[in-house]
């Protein structure tokens, strides 16, 4: 299978997504919309699209933006297997008829995530503990639109992971990173380094050493669960 990777940014790539599709015998076609690379004409060609983060908002009005909210729009209606993370969610999210609004707490750093209705029912979620530790990264979330099932929450920030139509997720957490992309993410977040100051980068770091080994565990189940649904 050939699975397309949009990315908005160099440093937000799908790291360990892409590494579990290409090491289950699959391949990654990369188009870095930071670079002005052009999405191709439709998804048709694919078996299956993964939309990154990046420093972009789902509201902005400018014409990259808007086309992508268009195209991701026609992706979901012929219901291709979709996983969007961070950004891509809340493109998702938006193209499927959400509000995206600020988040009620900035989310920088390590936070759990719960169960939910759905969770026991759901092909991604169902194996996971009701309580896990993911990383997050962003100051935008979404509302929920008639079309989208939550499955995954947390009290403050309730729309932490939807379904839309079969194999179509978007995920408001980066499963997905490694130290160093975390350390990239530091070095290039001036506002969010601010709003950690010094000890919050501290209790990030000591975060990171306890739970990115398993929460890495967590995304390749994931990505392998999403595999076997399409």
């Amino acid at each position: 299978m050939n699975f397309l990777i949009i990315e908005h940014l160099d440093i937000e790539p799908a790291a360990i997504i892409a590494d579990v599709i290409t090491h289950a015998g699959h391949q990654c076609t990369k188009i870095a919309l930071y670079q002005g690379h052009p999405l191709p004409p439709n998804s048709h060609a694919f078996d299956g699209v993964i939309i990154m983060g990046g420093p972009q908002s789902a509201n902005d009005h400018d014409a990259l933006m808007q086309a992508e909210l268009s195209w991701i729009k026609a992706a979901i209606d012929t219901k291709i297997p979709m996983l969007g993370v961070c950004l891509g969610a809340q493109i998702m999210a938006k193209a499927a008829g959400a509000e995206i609004i600020p988040s009620p707490i900035r989310e920088l750093g390590w936070f759990p995530l719960f169960h939910c209705e759905e969770s026991t029912n759901d092909a991604l979620f169902n194996t996971m503990t009701n309580r896990f530790n993911v990383f997050q990264w962003h100051g935008e979330t979404f509302s929920l639109s008639e079309s989208m099932t939550l499955v995954a929450t947390h009290p403050d920030v309730p729309a932490q992971a939807f379904r839309l139509n079969r194999a179509q997720y978007g995920l408001q957490f980066h499963v997905e990173v490694n130290a160093a992309i975390i350390e990239q993410w530091i070095a290039y977040g001036d506002s969010e380094r601010l709003h950690l100051g010094e000890e919050g980068i501290n209790k990030l770091h000591q975060d990171t050493q306890r739970h990115l080994i398993p929460m890495q565990h967590i995304c390749r189940q994931m990505v392998e669960a999403w595999l076997g649904l399409i």
